[in-house]
């Protein structure tokens, strides 16, 4: 299995790339940088943008609390969604 990057967090070599985002398999840090393109989002639109107005804010990843990290593919807007209750 290949090493993955140096995770800023936890500093082991198990921070990888997920598609979108990258993550540490280890302690579970979550990144990017604001280059990384986004992919592994599925087919068709995203939901409105409300930066850009865009249909193109699609869901990366849920995190363990159920919060949704949504990333706009055209200006590469970051939202965080709170846990549904």
């Amino acid at each position: 299995m290949p090493k993955g990057a140096k995770c800023p967090h936890c500093s082991s070599n198990k921070f990888g790339d997920k598609g979108s985002y990258q993550q540490c398999t280890a302690c579970g840090f979550i990144g990017w940088a604001f280059s990384h393109e986004i992919r592994n989002v599925g087919k068709g639109r995203g939901k409105r943008c409300v930066w850009c107005k865009q249909l193109t804010l699609h869901d990366i990843v849920e995190l363990p609390n159920g919060e949704v990290v949504r990333r706009c593919a055209t200006c590469n807007y970051v939202a965080i969604d709170p846990a549904l209750k």
